[in-house]
C-alpha cells in the first residue's frame, strides 16, 4: 500500500532533482497511477507515490523523501486528456478518408502520394508539431528514387577453355542487377566467394584469405545455414542486411572486386524479358545506387554451376559446395581458373519519395536532444493492370491514421515528457523500406540519440490465415483475434516488452510475441528494421495477416476500430513512459544469449 503526498515545489528547485530516477515501487505500478513528467509552470503541484514504509514525520526531511521516491511523477488523470482523445469514431473517419478513392492507392511517385504527404503534413502543422531542423517550415523530407530497366546492350560471357568462351543469354542465363551502375566491359579472372558475407560479430568472412582484387566475385544468394536451425542464428544476431544483394555487392567492392555475379537460389528463376518495364521495375534509393561502382549481375543456379565447375572441380557440384558451407557454417572460398566478361547497361527513370516528419520537443533541456520515433508508412500499391484500386486500409492507412491520432493526443494536455517524440510517416515502404532507409541516413535526431523506435504497420484487422505446418504457422481465426496484437522485435529489448506489458494493464489487450524469427522474416519487412539494424531498440506492432493482404479488398469497412482505439491508447501510454524514463531501454547486442530469450517469446 502507498500513501499520496502533495508537495509544492518551486520550479527553480527542480533542476537539482532531474537526475533522480523513479522509485522501483513506481515502476511496478501501472500508468493508471502515474507516468514520469515534470512541471512546466513556475510553481505547480507535484504528486508522489510514497512507499508505506516511509513515515511522514518531522524526522523525514524533504530531501530524504526525494531520494526515496521519483520526482515529476504525475497521476494518470493529468495525462488522461490525451488518452481519451484517442477515439474510435475519429479513427474511423480518418482511415476511411486515407483509404478512399481520393488517394487512389497512394503509390509512390504518383500525384496521390504527393496529396497523401501534404495531408499528413497539414495535420502535423495544425497540431503544432515542429519540422526537422534545417528543413525550413516544411515537415516533408524528400528523397530521390531510381528505377532501372536493363538494356539489350548488356553482355556476359564465360571462358570454357583457353581461347574459347560461352556467351550467356540475357533473361535466360543472366540479368543485370537493377541497382547496379552502367559499365563498360569488365574482363577478369573469377573467384568463388561463398555467400559474399563478412560478419565480424559471427566471426564469419567469405573474403578472408581470398585474393579478390581486380577479379569478378561469384557469390550465392541468401545466408549460410539454409533453412534449418542454424539459419535462426543469422535471423537473430545479424542486425545487418547481409542477405541483401546490394550489401553483397558493396562487400565485394570493398574487398577489391572488379565485378560481382550473384547466383539465384535453385528454386528461383530470372524474370522474363517481357516483364522488364518501368511498371514492374524495382526502385532503389539514388543514394544507394551511387555507392556501387562495379557491375553486378544475377545468374540462374544452372548458370552458376557452369561458372563454378572447372577442370579442377569436375566432380564437385555447386550444391555440394553450398551444403558444405551450410553444414559447417564456415566459408568455402577459392579462385577459379577461368575468366569472365560482363557489361551492364540500363535505361533509368527518377521518382520522388516523401517522408513526413513531425517533432514534439521534450521538456527536459538535458534530454530533449534524445528522442523516440513512432512510425508508419503512408504509401501502398496504387492501381492494378485493370485500374482497380488497392485501397490499403490496413496496410498501412491504419498505422498512418494512428500517427495522426497521436499527433492530436500528445498536443491535448499541457505536459510533455523529458525526451522529444518524432512522428514519422514513411514513404516508399512497399518498394523496400526506402523512406525509412533514407531517414536512417538523414535522421532528425542522430541514431545514437534515438532511444527507441515503434513501428505501426497493419494494426487494424483480426488475424485470419490457414495453418502452414511446414513453416510452423498455426491456423488463425478472425473470432479468436478480436483483442490481439503482435509485437515483433522485443527480443532485442526486454525493456520495451516490459513497458508495453506494464501499460497494457490499463488497456487489457492480448499481447503476442511470435514474429521475431521464422520463414516469413517479418522482422525485416517493415520500417523498424532500419533502426533495429543500427542498434536502436525497436518494435513492430502488427495485428496479423488476413485474406485481403495486398489485394484491392483491403478496405476500410473491414477494420476493427475498437481494437485500434485500444492499441493507440496503449501506444500513447507506452510512448509517455519510454520518452520520460531517465534510463533509456537497453538493446541486446549480438553477443548476448538472445536466441534463448527469443524462444521463450514464441507464444
Amino acid at each position: 500500500m502507498t500513501n499520496r503526498l502533495s508537495v509544492w515545489v518551486k520550479h527553480s528547485q527542480l533542476s537539482r532533482l532531474q537526475d533522480i530516477r523513479r522509485h522501483k515501487v513506481g515502476q511496478a505500478e501501472s500508468l493508471g497511477d502515474f507516468s514520469g513528467i515534470r512541471a512546466l509552470s513556475d510553481v505547480r503541484q507535484i504528486h508522489f507515490r510514497v512507499p508505506a514504509s516511509v513515515r511522514l514525520t518531522s524526522v523525514v526531511s524533504l530531501a530524504t523523501l526525494f531520494l526515496v521516491v521519483a520526482v515529476y511523477a504525475v497521476t494518470f488523470e493529468e495525462i488522461s486528456s490525451g488518452f481519451h482523445a484517442v477515439q474510435s469514431r475519429r479513427i474511423q473517419s480518418t482511415l476511411q478518408f486515407l483509404a478512399s478513392k481520393h488517394f487512389n492507392g497512394r503509390a509512390t511517385g504518383t500525384p496521390e502520394a504527393e496529396l497523401t504527404a501534404a495531408y499528413i503534413a497539414s495535420v502535423f502543422q495544425r497540431n503544432g508539431l515542429q519540422p526537422p531542423a534545417g528543413n525550413g517550415d516544411s515537415h516533408v523530407q524528400s528523397f530521390e528514387l531510381i528505377q532501372a530497366v536493363p538494356r539489350e546492350e548488356s553482355r556476359a560471357a564465360i571462358e570454357i577453355e583457353e581461347g574459347a568462351s560461352l556467351s550467356l543469354k540475357m533473361g535466360e542465363d543472366f540479368l543485370p542487377a537493377t541497382w547496379g551502375p552502367d559499365s563498360g566491359e569488365v574482363r577478369a579472372q573469377m573467384v568463388f566467394a561463398g555467400y559474399g558475407v563478412t560478419a565480424p560479430e559471427l566471426k564469419y568472412d567469405d573474403f578472408a584469405g581470398l585474393d579478390v582484387n581486380g577479379k569478378i566475385a561469384i557469390v550465392l544468394s541468401k545466408l549460410p545455414g539454409g533453412s534449418g536451425p542454424k539459419q535462426s542464428t543469422w535471423d537473430f544476431y545479424s542486425q545487418k542486411d547481409y542477405d541483401e544483394p546490394l550489401e553483397k555487392a558493396l562487400a565485394a567492392q570493398k574487398a577489391g572486386a572488379a565485378g560481382i555475379i550473384i547466383i539465384l537460389p535453385s528454386n528461383e528463376n530470372l524474370p522474363a524479358l517481357s516483364s522488364l518495364n518501368f511498371k514492374n521495375a524495382k526502385s532503389s534509393l539514388a543514394s544507394e545506387v551511387a555507392r556501387l561502382h562495379i557491375p553486378a549481375l544475377f545468374v540462374s543456379y544452372a548458370t552458376g554451376e557452369k561458372l563454378v565447375r572447372g577442370k579442377q572441380r569436375q566432380e564437385q557440384t555447386l550444391q555440394a559446395i553450398q551444403d558444405k558451407i551450410d553444414a559447417g557454417m564456415k566459408p568455402v572460398s577459392f579462385p577459379l581458373e577461368r575468366t569472365a566478361s560482363i557489361r551492364a547497361s540500363y535505361e533509368r527513370k527518377k521518382l520522388q519519395g516523401r517522408n513526413v516528419i513531425g517533432i514534439i520537443p521534450g521538456a527536459d533541456v538535458r534530454l530533449r536532444d534524445q528522442c523516440i520515433v513512432i512510425g508508419a508508412h503512408h504509401d501502398h500499391l496504387g492501381t492494378g493492370e485493370t485500374q482497380e484500386v488497392y485501397f490499403g486500409a490496413d496496410d498501412d492507412a491504419s498505422g498512418t491514421t494512428g500517427l495522426l491520432e497521436l499527433a492530436e493526443a500528445f498536443q491535448v494536455g499541457p505536459l510533455r515528457p523529458r525526451r522529444s517524440i518524432v512522428l514519422a510517416a514513411w514513404g516508399a515502404e512497399e518498394l523496400g523500406l526506402l523512406g525509412s532507409k533514407h531517414y536512417a541516413r538523414n535522421p532528425a535526431f542522430p541514431l545514437h540519440k534515438t532511444v527507441a523506435m515503434i513501428q505501426l504497420d497493419m494494426i487494424g484487422r483480426n488475424e485470419q490465415r490457414p495453418a502452414d505446418p511446414g513453416n510452423g504457422v498455426e491456423e488463425e481465426k478472425d473470432e479468436n483475434n478480436t483483442n490481439t496484437v503482435s509485437i515483433a522485435g522485443s527480443a532485442f529489448s526486454p525493456d520495451l516488452k516490459h513497458w508495453f506489458e506494464v501499460c497494457n494493464r490499463r488497456i487489457g489487450l492480448t499481447l503476442r510475441y511470435r514474429y521475431d524469427s521464422g520463414q516469413e522474416n517479418l522482422l525485416k519487412r517493415s520500417d523498424h528494421w532500419c533502426f533495429l539494424r543500427a542498434g536502436v531498440p525497436s518494435v513492430f506492432l502488427f495485428t496479423g495477416f488476413h485474406p485481403d493482404y495486398h489485394r484491392p479488398s483491403d478496405t476500410a469497412d473491414k477494420i476493427n476500430y475498437e481494437k485500434m482505439e485500444k492499441i493507440l491508447r496503449l501506444l500513447y501510454l507506452s510512448a509517455w513512459e519510454l520518452a520520460d524514463q531517465v534510463r533509456p531501454p537497453r538493446f541486446l547486442s549480438s553477443t548476448s544469449p538472445a536466441p534463448a530469450e527469443m524462444k521463450t517469446q514464441q507464444r
